[in-house]
């Protein structure tokens, strides 16, 4: 069954949380997907899996919608004394994504995550290329415009760990 076979891969992986829930108790909100183009992360315009490459909210909404199921992992990391550990905290979580990505390859699913997709070393969208590998990219979850801070407050989940430890979210879809 493919839910198990995902549990399992999330268990070998090492998240440190998960929740199932119905892809209809996403939460979306507008202004999530809207603070992207302000915000600092830099993906803006320069990776496919975020805005406005990857889609208005509309699209980016569907594109989670069309999956039944949804699988909210969570990864609390260290950032630091001085939050120096940001940069190597957000590399470690790829890590993690991209291990969970090699063990259900095969699989019909959907991985997002924070951040763009980091499949390729550089995004092909900085040269106004197309997408290398649409088929397998990693949308961004703010990208897409979930509101993770409510999510995460509604099922329980951490995201302000304590002690400059924050939860990083990312998730499955099937």
């Amino acid at each position: 069954m493919l839910r198990d076979k995902i549990i399992t891969a999330i268990n070998e992986v090492g998240f440190d949380e998960y929740k199932e829930i119905s892809s209809s108790d996403i939460i979306f909100a507008d202004a999530v997907f809207a603070s992207c183009k302000t915000n600092t992360c830099g993906n803006y315009g320069q990776n496919h899996s975020c805005p406005p490459l990857s889609g208005d909210m509309e699209i980016n909404k569907q594109r989670f919608l069309n999956y039944d199921h949804a699988i909210i992992l969570n990864k609390i990391m260290f950032l630091g004394e001085y939050y120096e550990k940001m940069e190597s905290s957000m590399t470690e979580v790829f890590g993690f994504l991209n291990e969970l990505r090699g063990k259900l390859e095969d699989e019909p699913i959907m991985i997002a995550g924070p951040g763009g997709c980091d499949l390729c070393k550089e995004c092909s969208a900085k040269a106004s290329e197309p997408c290398r590998f649409p088929e397998k990219k990693r949308y961004s979850m703010e990208g897409s415009g979930m509101d993770i801070v409510t999510m995460s407050r509604k099922l329980g989940m951490t995201y302000n760990a304590g002690d400059k430890n924050v939860g990083f979210f990312m998730m499955v879809l099937y």
